[in-house]
């Protein structure tokens, strides 16, 4: 069984006359003493239909480009678009997927250079024959969400929220719904946030390689737990608020 392109197992029968430079290695066979090429998993993205690039792994078991995935659900689908099950997030890292990918090493389709597999996104954007043959190399991009500050009103991106709120807003103390997660399925202005800048740290200005850290993993779910239980504090005490 071989890992195909959307993360999930599945049987495969090596075929050495794919003209798009499959992946091949060799090993003993039977007694003759034959050498057997069998092909190895394939790590192409099912939106973008290149190789994966920082690929996550989503609640249905799905591999994707980050990128292409956080753009799907940008657009307010919420759903996976390989087998349209309900998605709440983009999912998380597919460490598995990226180890392989580093210790993996194919020729590119056009110039037959061998390149790493995590390296070959980067080296597509600089092969002439790719670029002659279908134009530079275009990555995935979503329209920027602007999202007003719950203090000020004043409409920022994702990335200056941190910021805006770290000048202005340092000494606030009271509980305020965060307007990233009042996008999110199950949001709304009644979900309040004991503590919006350590809110913020974790659940919004992650990198893609620090979030592959298990402890920041585990830190976001307790604090996701903790914001829950202030909620149906807040719910309990102050029924009106809901």
């Amino acid at each position: 069984e071989y890992m195909g392109g959307d993360g999930r197992d599945t049987a495969r029968t090596p075929d050495v006359s794919n003209p798009q430079g499959s992946i091949h290695f060799s090993q003993p066979s039977d007694r003759a003493g034959c050498v057997e090429k069998q092909q190895i998993p394939s790590f192409e993205c099912a939106i973008c239909l290149e190789v994966f690039d920082q690929p996550v792994r989503t609640k249905c078991g799905h591999v994707f480009c980050h990128t292409c995935i956080t753009t799907c659900l940008r657009n307010h689908t919420w759903t996976c678009p390989y087998c349209r099950a309900y998605l709440p997030s983009e999912g998380i890292p597919a460490t598995d997927i990226i180890k392989m990918m580093k210790n993996t090493h194919q020729n590119c389709t056009e110039c037959k250079t061998q390149v790493c597999l995590s390296e070959m996104r980067a080296h597509l954007k600089t092969c002439d024959q790719y670029i002659e043959k279908y134009g530079p190399l275009q990555e995935v991009a979503y329209p920027e969400t602007r999202y007003p500050c719950p203090f000020c009103q004043n409409e920022l991106d994702e990335n200056d929220l941190l910021d805006h709120f770290l000048t202005f807003h340092r000494t606030e103390r009271r509980p305020v719904y965060c307007p990233i997660c009042r996008l999110l399925p199950g949001g709304g202005p009644s979900y309040y946030i004991r503590n919006f800048i350590r809110h913020l740290q974790l659940r919004h200005t992650f990198y893609y390689e620090d979030y592959i850290d298990i402890n920041i993993v585990e830190e976001v779910l307790i604090e996701r737990v903790l914001d829950r239980s202030v909620l149906d504090y807040v719910h309990v005490n102050n029924p009106g608020t809901a």
